[in-house]
């Protein structure tokens, strides 16, 4: 047997799907098929019953798992002892959210390439549930996102807290300067999709305040929200790093609000069957290089 043969069948055994684990391979479908199938004949038994809707492991198939596991992880180890690297190598595919995105992604991506020159990396940015939808099908090795996550497969430690302060254009709110009731009745409140952790966290102080928006306009994306709010369209929330740096042009204006915002947490998940040292390493990565309060680039 090879190395790829095991490593197809761990991929395999583990992601969501066949299609799933052979783009993480960078193989086409029938390479990982013909891989599996060539290990199943050396060992003289399916690992794979694939009689239903969906390729499920056999007896033999979940014995050899967590052996194939161990022996791809020596085979790193003796990669590095050989090569004298730093032992991160190989594809990273993680997912950040659009903050993140247009804040510290960029420090990131620059330091790991210094630190790591053998690592591949490949950014996705998207919602927060729907990385975390990714992270437990396998199809990233690590996400940032608001908030804990809720799934049992998913492990959160916490990296960073973000500041929000309400925002409006000065022609639309004239010398008010803080939020009420009127207020959010009378204007258009922009926010993100209510899958996006600051969407949540609003959600929930609206709630406990026993507030309520008359008119809601929802937009996927964080720079055109500002623009909206910069329009006059509506108010909204910022980051208080891009709420100093549009307020300093005169964009915008800060709206205060009793009690404020609560801060929104930030965490570094990933599966906690997965031990692999990669994930040490991004993780310290990530604390070198986050920082929410960076002004954005677009302003």
């Amino acid at each position: 047997m090879t190395l790829k043969q095991l490593e197809a069948f761990y991929w395999a055994a583990s992601a969501s799907s066949f299609a799933v684990a052979s783009d993480r391979l960078h193989v086409s479908p029938s390479t990982l098929s013909k891989r599996i199938a060539e290990l199943e004949g050396q060992l003289g038994t399916p690992l794979f019953d694939r009689g239903g809707h969906r390729a499920v492991l056999t007896e033999a198939g979940q014995q050899l798992l967590p052996l194939a596991r161990r022996m791809l992880g020596l085979a790193d180890d003796m990669r590095n002892v050989g090569a004298g690297s730093s032992g991160v190598r190989g594809h990273c595919r993680f997912g950040v959210g659009e903050l993140a995105g247009l804040t510290w992604l960029p420090d990131l991506v620059a330091h790991a390439r210094a630190t790591y020159p053998e690592l591949v990396l490949e950014p996705h940015v998207d919602l927060g549930s729907a990385l975390e939808q990714r992270l437990e099908s396998r199809e990233l090795d690590f996400a940032v996102v608001a908030g804990y996550s809720s799934r049992s497969a998913i492990a959160s430690e916490a990296i960073a807290q973000v500041r929000f302060a309400w925002a409006a254009a000065p022609a639309l709110v004239g010398r008010q300067r803080s939020i009420s009731a009127s207020l959010l009745q009378g204007t258009a409140l922009i926010t993100m999709p209510a899958a996006a952790g600051p969407t949540r966290m609003l959600e929930h102080w609206l709630a406990v305040n026993n507030l309520e928006a008359g008119r809601r306009l929802t937009c996927n994306n964080l720079a055109a929200i500002a623009g909206l709010v910069a329009a006059g369209v509506g108010i909204g929330l910022f980051p208080t790093g891009w709420l100093k740096q549009m307020a300093q042009r005169e964009a915008v204006v800060e709206l205060r609000s009793k009690p404020a915002l609560p801060a929104l947490e930030y965490t570094f998940q990933w599966r906690r069957d997965d031990t692999r040292p990669l994930l040490g390493k991004m993780r310290e990565a990530v604390d070198r290089t986050v920082d929410f309060t960076k002004p954005s680039p677009l302003w």
